[in-house]
């Protein structure tokens, strides 16, 4: 298999944890790439660099707010500075609000989780592209933008918003490699502002973050422009296609009667 990313730089979001952390040691150690990784906390990010050892000179890092324009502006002119044009960017951080009502999620939330989502991969992709207009773009959604999770509104939305961006992306720039992977339930520190998934439903279905990584980096190799990874990813697809009303209807009913607390606010009106 050619791996198109050997010697090459590579600039990942989300790097310091989860799907993000194992695939910059995945890119590094198996693919022979250059990773700068994006990110907000420092301590992590030495922790994932120390962890590297002896490869640990084909990673670097920068600390910002992804959802800030103005900052991959500014990154993209250091970058040029420095005479570093990425091969390829990945837009992998996410984040998770704790599950509940639509009428009782601030709208606050709803925004935050827009920009982090979706709005930063917008801006990450043009401040790169045009640093260097070939750069290769894969973005990592979700299962929710195919099959609306019930007390997920803001999220749902956002990663919605996601794959309409990067499937109009993928139609209108045909020349360079676009991607965009919907994973699964997923062990990782997404949830971490939501104690009740531990050891909850979630918990008990996610695969592991290594997994997962693993499954994103092969898609890469091959430059597949589409993928869904994961069982419960695979099944939730198949059913918001099958019965795109009743099926969502379905697994809303599914998660109200297995009483796990992780729902707790989503089902409060028994």
């Amino acid at each position: 298999m050619k791996n198109w990313l050997y010697e090459k730089t590579v600039v990942l979001t989300g790097a310091s944890g989860g799907i993000g952390r194992e695939l910059t040691k995945i890119l590094i150690n198996n693919y022979g790439a250059t990773v700068i990784g994006i990110g907000r906390s420092e301590e992590k990010m030495k922790a994932l660099s120390e962890e590297l050892g002896e490869n640990a000179s084909r990673f670097s890092y920068r600390l910002f707010d992804i959802a800030k324009q103005e900052n991959w502006e500014d990154f993209a002119a250091d970058l040029a500075r420095e005479g570093i044009y990425p091969l390829l960017l990945i837009n992998n951080a996410g984040a998770f609000p704790t599950f509940r009502r639509v009428e009782d999620t601030p709208v606050e939330t709803i925004e935050n989780i827009l920009k982090i989502n979706y709005v930063a991969t917008m801006y990450a992709t043009n401040a790169l592209s045009a640093l260097y207009k070939h750069i290769s773009v894969v973005n990592i959604c979700s299962s929710s933008a195919l099959c609306s999770v019930v007390g997920t509104a803001p999220y749902s939305a956002s990663k919605a918003a996601l794959k309409a961006y990067t499937e109009v992306l993928q139609m209108e720039d045909r020349k360079r490699y676009i991607g965009i992977f919907y994973p699964g339930t997923t062990k990782t520190d997404l949830f971490r502002n939501d104690k009740n998934t531990e050891n909850s439903a979630l918990d008990i279905v996610a695969m592991h973050a290594s997994k997962m990584a693993k499954k994103i980096a092969k898609k890469i190799l091959k430059k597949r422009k589409r993928a869904v990874l994961g069982w419960d990813a695979k099944a939730m697809n198949l059913v918001a296609k099958i019965a795109p009303v009743k099926g969502l209807a379905l697994i809303a009913w599914v998660m109200r009667i297995s009483k796990s607390k992780v729902f707790t606010n989503v089902f409060n009106d028994e």
